[in-house]
């Protein structure tokens, strides 16, 4: 697939992208969305991904969620098109969740990146994140966490409390805020039993994951509880970023302790451990200054031991 740039990173409104979108790519979202979707079918639309993120560069893909109440929705056949060097189609009749994926390159050279959702699997997963010890996976984790942090573009008449949709609920941040610090923490014990038996590579590796894995939490508990692999973008380019720095220097300062040096001695590594267990005891305290966030982590007991 051919890609250029575009201007759309700089949009910061769904008013402002669908205005510029349609300049730029000599079609409106709608007329994009109705290749895929029936005109007169129920549905929502959102832009996801790094543009409503503040993460967007000029060559970043244009990401759009469709909502719709069932996979008939699709227009019959765009499940099985076949793919060519501008059009990609991606479908699971097992998955409940998401009823086709749609890559397009526009005549701009622009990649639009469209989902197709089934609303009530969205109901469902909120559903579970409600009740006692929920799993989710990281699908679902996307997709619920990309709505949330979405531009909502429009809607069919009352489409969102219709399906008892209020995506802005902090329920999937509190569960992966939880998650990640659970992680960091198993991390963390695993690096220490590697640097036990003088595995310094293995140690060191570990202990960057436990770094990685509590700024996702913090993350999380700024409600971004998925940014995917760029995620440093929030302590750099990302709209925010520096404010968010300048309220909390140590976010930056500590991006060492994502690059440990190697080779270490043991006692570096030691050294290096303790700057992440320093590091780890900052942000929960970090964390904790939100009330739902500390009761969540007083509830678990991987977090605090009863």
């Amino acid at each position: 697939m051919d890609r250029g740039s575009h201007p759309l990173h700089t949009c910061r409104s769904a008013e402002e992208f669908c205005l510029q979108f349609e300049v730029f790519a000599g079609r409106s979202v709608a007329q994009v969305v109705e290749h895929f979707v029936a005109s007169t079918e129920p549905k929502a639309v959102f832009l996801v991904g790094s543009l409503p993120l503040g993460m967007a560069t000029p060559g970043s893909d244009i990401d759009l969620v469709v909502l719709v109440d069932t996979k008939t929705a699709l227009l019959e056949g765009s499940g099985s098109v076949t793919n060519t060097g501008q059009r990609l189609v991606f479908s699971n009749e097992s998955d409940s969740l998401r009823a086709a994926e749609f890559l397009t390159v526009t005549e701009a050279g622009m990649l639009v990146d469209t989902t197709v959702v089934v609303a009530p699997s969205i109901k469902r997963i909120y559903t579970r994140l409600r009740s006692k010890g929920p799993e989710l996976s990281e699908t679902e984790i996307l997709t619920v966490s990309r709505l949330s942090t979405g531009w909502l573009l429009w809607q069919s008449d009352g489409y969102l409390e219709r399906n008892g949709l209020a995506l802005k609920s902090s329920v999937l941040d509190i569960y992966c805020c939880t998650k990640y610090f659970v992680s960091a923490l198993h991390q963390l014990q695993k690096g220490r039993k590697a640097l036990e038996i003088t595995d310094v590579p293995l140690a060191l590796n570990l202990g960057r994951s436990c770094v990685e894995m509590v700024y996702l939490a913090y993350f999380a508990s700024e409600g971004f509880s998925y940014l995917g692999p760029k995620w440093l973008a929030q302590i750099g380019h990302a709209l925010g970023a520096s404010e968010r720095v300048s309220r909390q220097p140590l976010l930056k300062e500590n991006i060492s302790l994502l690059f440990p040096s190697f080779p270490s001695s043991s006692e570096e590594t030691r050294q290096y451990f303790q700057a992440v267990v320093d590091f780890l005891s900052w942000m929960r305290n970090l964390i904790e200054q939100k009330p739902l966030f500390r009761i969540a982590f007083s509830a678990s007991p991987q977090i605090t031991p009863r």
